[in-house]
């Protein structure tokens, strides 16, 4: 008790004298960058600009958190966006409206377009939506987050799609912002074309409000206009358009009044910059055994089917209730897909009645000409922002942006360079996806001996690898040592028309000999071959007789000076072969009369399509050796 007293008594004298009390420093800003997956040259390019933004944000503080492609999991980026006070993101946008569903989606839109699994490259990417952000992460109070080079998160659609409306880009900023809201963001900033380093920089180097840093940034357009948020009462959205109703590559949308001060009280980073490894969940550790993948029915091209996963565990109580599977189709032997023209959508006329709701924004101060460098344009033209370039598509920005309003260049600072100049190709910022890259997880449905996985096939005929990934409830992938789990294989994926004729591949004959050869036909379209016959000669018409495909085989002399002049052979199939259906057929072979080295090639001719080989279907060849006879 003297002890205690004695405390108290000289807290409270040094209290009356005046003295200081040292109390704790407060936290620093967390400072996280995410890239995506957008393909190996693309993603090497925001590479290079997140670390331009981190070597900003480490003049400020100390607390940089980078969490790049191949590497850039949900786990791992949710893990590193807890306590956050400005996270920067830079890859894949999936947002709505768009062309690809009738109503909003929250599982996969308005989030991240992140890496599958851990090391899996830079080009094959998987939606974590606003239903997971919103529900799995905690920013900091006051938190920033910057949104650079996405789809849909400006209000912008993608690269050689039609932007459509004010009306439907408003939709699409304001719900883009929602999730990270949700998690505690007082404004979410979406910039299509320029780099982060500037709002990274001026968020962190406080003085301003966060809309006078947006509303004098070196990409403004000046085409300002705002509107109350829907999906986040309170917040008040805003877009700076290229033109008055088009050209959507600038929004914010902010809790009205939020400075740059704000977000530094609210930090709550550290000064340890060592990565936390985040928890990946594992089946390998329940004991489970995986077979190979199997179709059930023909794999045709663009078929919806069911793949069969089967699997072997001592204890089933073990298996989770939920499991999901995504597919993986890697071309090996496949011939393009042509366009169809039919799907191309004309660009949408404006709405009239597409004005925006006035409402009452924070009028920045004017202010002096910062230091900060401008987004550099294209080779030759040092004023125009670029224009996207987007190889084989048309470019999906309408125009280029107004100019900087600036009337003389700013000076770029030594300590931060820019990045060295690009062709003009490299300014194609928003990437498009790409047919086979995005990543969908579906239920799969668990039975007692095999997991069953709704699969829809490519829509090209060819060889493909598959490879399947599965993943937990929440469509996080499960471990590596889950995944090894699974075998790849070949799948051959057919067309409409298709067949495949199984024979010896070799074989050694005796000249001018008569052999018959059995070989199995599969008619692996989905149309019938021809068709069966009606009535019979004594009908009074006559009747209809049988429609049949014949096995050709055809000879082909490899020795010089050799010649043949045995007459193509074949042999008839079943009247109306269906889809999916196998036959055997024998052909008596007439070898040719000359010893050399030939090929046998077996093609499919059909009463409706004529050779199949000549549609492209690979005809199957034999290789035969033809010796002199005794």
């Amino acid at each position: 008790m003297k002890r205690l007293f004695a405390c108290l008594l000289a807290a409270l004298i040094l209290a009356g004298f005046g003295v200081p009390v040292a109390s704790a420093a407060p936290a620093p800003p967390k400072v996280v960058i995410v890239v995506g997956p957008v393909g190996p040259g693309m993603t090497d390019r925001f590479r290079a600009q997140a670390d331009e933004a981190a070597r900003a944000a480490r003049r400020y503080t100390p607390d940089v958190v980078k969490v790049y492609s191949p590497n850039a999991t949900w786990p791992a980026v949710r893990e590193a966006l807890q306590g956050a006070s400005v996270v920067v993101y830079m890859g894949h946008g999936n947002g709505w409206p768009s062309r690809y569903r009738d109503s909003l989606y929250p599982p996969t839109q308005n989030g991240f377009g992140l890496n599958p699994v851990a090391g899996g490259g830079d080009s094959q990417h998987q939606y974590f939506g606003e239903e997971a952000v919103g529900s799995q992460v905690k920013l900091a109070r006051n938190a920033v987050v910057l949104l650079h080079h996405l789809c849909y998160a400006s209000g912008n659609t993608e690269p050689g799609l039609p932007e459509g409306t004010l009306a439907q880009a408003k939709l699409r900023v304001d719900n883009y912002a929602a999730g990270f809201i949700r998690a505690g963001a007082s404004a979410v900033i979406a910039e299509a074309w320029s780099s982060p380093a500037y709002n990274v920089r001026s968020v962190l180097a406080g003085g301003r409000s966060i809309e006078q840093i947006w509303r004098n940034a070196p990409s403004a357009n000046g085409n300002f206009l705002a509107f109350p948020s829907d999906r986040s009462p309170g917040f008040v959205a805003q877009m700076d358009p290229d033109r008055g109703t088009s050209g959507f590559h600038r929004s914010m949308v902010i809790r009205k009044g939020l400075a740059s001060r704000d977000v530094l009280a609210g930090g709550r980073g550290s000064g340890s910059t060592a990565a936390v490894e985040p928890d990946f969940p594992s089946l390998a550790s329940t004991g489970i055994a995986l077979g190979e993948p199997a179709f059930r029915g023909l794999t045709t091209a663009g078929a919806e089917t069911a793949l069969a996963l089967p699997y072997r565990i001592k204890n089933r109580k073990r298996l989770p209730e939920s499991i999901q599977a995504s597919v993986r189709w890697d071309p090996i032997d496949v011939a393009p897909v042509p366009l169809d023209p039919a799907s191309e959508e004309p660009t949408p006329d404006p709405e009239p009645g597409d004005a925006a709701e006035p409402v009452e924004a924070e009028t920045p101060d004017p202010e002096p000409a910062t230091d900060e460098p401008a987004e550099p344009g294209p080779p030759g033209d040092p004023e125009a922002s670029p224009e996207p370039a987007v190889s084989g598509s048309v470019a999906g920005a309408t125009g280029r942006k107004a100019a900087p309003r600036r009337s003389q260049p700013l000076p770029v600072p030594a300590h931060e360079p820019l990045l060295p100049p690009l062709p003009p190709d490299g300014y194609a910022l928003i990437r498009p996806e790409q047919l086979g890259e995005v990543v969908e997880p579906v239920g799969a449905d668990i039975r007692k001996k095999r997991i069953l996985v709704p699969v829809e096939l490519p829509l090209a005929p060819g060889l493909y690898r598959l490879s399947v990934t599965l993943h937990d409830a929440d469509g996080v992938a499960y471990d590596a040592e889950t995944q090894a789990l699974v075998p790849s294989q070949m799948v051959r994926i057919v067309g409409e028309i298709d067949a495949r004729v199984l024979a010896a591949s070799e074989a050694t004959l005796e000249a001018g000999s008569v052999v018959p050869l059995s070989v199995k036909v599969a008619n692996l379209g989905r149309a019938a071959w021809g068709s069966a016959g009606l009535g019979d000669a004594s009908s009074p018409d006559g009747g209809i007789p049988d429609a049949r495909a014949r096995v050709i085989g055809h000879w082909v002399s490899l020795t010089a000076g050799s010649s043949s002049t045995t007459v193509p052979v074949g042999a008839d199939l079943p009247a109306g072969l269906a889809g999916g259906a196998t036959t055997d057929a024998t052909l008596a072979l007439v070898v040719p009369g000359g010893p050399g080295e030939y090929l046998l090639v077996l093609d499919v001719v059909t009463p409706d399509d004529g050779s199949l080989a000549a549609l492209g279907v690979p005809p199957t060849i034999v290789r035969v050796t033809v010796i002199a006879a005794d």
